[in-house]
Formats: structure tokens, sequence, C-alpha cells
């Protein structure tokens, strides 16, 4: 009798001991298994970057000019001049946002500019530049309209050579500043009569020797001007006839436009 009672005992401890023990394992899978998840999702929620983080902010693109009175713009009734047009037209075609300095001064030569740049002045404007526009030379030239004809063969030879190394000195303190700029120069244009061979001549060698200097660097590219007004002074110079007026300004900067882009 007392085995009898004894034996279904047993195997019903037996029983209940091995259920408690079989969910004990699973309980302790479960609880296993949440417990990866939850060390997995971490380090994936650390590694996802938003758009905010991997954008990287535009460098500065902006432009400078320097020199005399043209590329001051005087003589555009409208206040523009050569850089403001030109950053028109690139935002006609929708071309990222562009910053504008110009520090060319009325009547400056060549010399002076050289000064200006060899000051260290303008140095920060000359760093960030990703465009340099440059006019100069004119006023160089244009003094020796009072020479006559024995001494303007000596006086165009010496004020030439001087212009050049000037210009050659501008030239390689910006790119003392700037080693990556792209550079553009704006070449002289006759405001004169077409009667007068001797002015034109003059002038066809200052831009031939500019175009020199220019093709010098990789980086720097000669903006013709004197096609564009050889047949259209009325057209494009302002009331005192030497400056251009804003059509003038407007061929100068569609031609920078054409050649640069």
């Amino acid at each position: 009798m007392y085995k009898k009672v004894i034996w279904p005992l047993l195997l019903l401890s037996a029983l209940a001991l091995s259920i408690l023990f079989v969910s004990g394992f699973v309980a302790s899978i479960v609880i296993s298994r949440s417990e990866e998840t939850v060390y997995t999702e971490d380090p994936m929620e650390e590694s996802i970057t938003t758009p905010e983080e991997d954008m990287i902010p535009a460098e500065p693109s902006d432009i400078l000019i320097l020199g005399d009175s043209i590329g001051f713009g005087f003589g555009d009734e409208e206040n523009l001049g050569i850089g403001e047009r030109y950053l028109a037209l690139l935002a006609d075609e929708n071309a990222d946002e562009k910053t504008l300095t110009n520090i060319s001064v009325p009547g400056y030569d060549s010399n002076q500019l050289a000064d200006l740049i060899g000051s260290g002045e303008h140095n920060s404007s000359i760093s960030n530049a990703q465009l340099i526009i440059i006019s100069i030379g004119g006023n160089d030239l244009n003094r020796l309209e009072y020479e006559d004809n024995l001494t303007l063969t000596l006086a165009f030879e010496e004020a030439l050579n001087s212009y050049k190394e000037n210009l050659a000195f501008v030239v390689r303190e910006i790119r003392a500043i700037n080693p990556d700029a792209q550079l553009a120069f704006i070449g002289l244009y006759n405001p004169y009569s077409q009667e007068e061979p001797q002015n034109a001549r003059l002038l066809l060698e200052w831009n031939y020797e500019t175009h020199l200097i220019v093709d010098s660097d990789v980086n720097f590219v000669f903006i013709p001007t004197y096609e564009l007004f050889q047949y259209h002074l009325s057209d494009y110079l302002s009331i005192d006839e030497f400056h251009p007026n804003g059509s003038g300004y407007q061929v100068i900067a569609e031609e920078l436009y054409r050649i640069l882009n």
C-alpha cells in the first residue's frame, strides 16, 4: 500500500520539476534574445547620419575687381560696371550666388596698382577670390597723347616696359597669395577715331605684350575688347567719349562670360 502511494507522488514531483525546468529555460532564451536585440539596435542608431550632418558648407565664391576706372565702372549710367553685369549673366543661368568686391580706383595706372597690391592692404580679398578681374594700362598709354612724333616712339617703349614690369609684379603677388584663382584681364579698346592709325598700332602692340604676360599663367585669360568697340564707338562710349557706357560695359561682361563659361 505504501509503495502504491509513493510512486505516483514521485512521478508527479518529477513531472512538475521537468515542467519548471523547461519553463525556466524557455524564459531565459526569450530574455537573452530580447537583450541581444536591444544591444544590436543601439549601435545602428548611433551610426545613422542625417542629411544635415553630411552637408559640408560651401566655400565662398567671390569675385574681385581691381584696377582703374574701367574696372570701377566709370561711365555706366546704371552704375553696374563689368562686375555687376557679369553677376547678372551668371544669375540668368541659375548659378550659385556669388559676392563681388571692387577695389578699382579711377585714374590708377599700373605703377599705382602695383603699389596697392604690394602694400598687402587687400590680401584678404585676394585670398578669398575665386575670380580676379584686372583692368589696368589705359592711363599709362593715354598719357602719351601729348608726345610729338619725335618723342612718341621712345616714350612708348619706356611706358610699355614699365607697365609690363608692374603687371608682372601684380600677377606674382596675386599668385603668392592665391595660386588657384581664375584671373581675367580686360584688354584695351581704342576710344579715338579710327583715322589715327598710329594710335591703333601702338594700342595693338600694347595688347599683344599684355597677352604674352597673360599667356604665361595657365589660369589667366585675356578678354579682348578692341574688336568689340572698333566700329561701335558711338554706341558703346559714354558722353565723355572715352569710358564705356552701359552698353559698352555690357558687351565686355558678355565677352567675359563667353570666355570663362
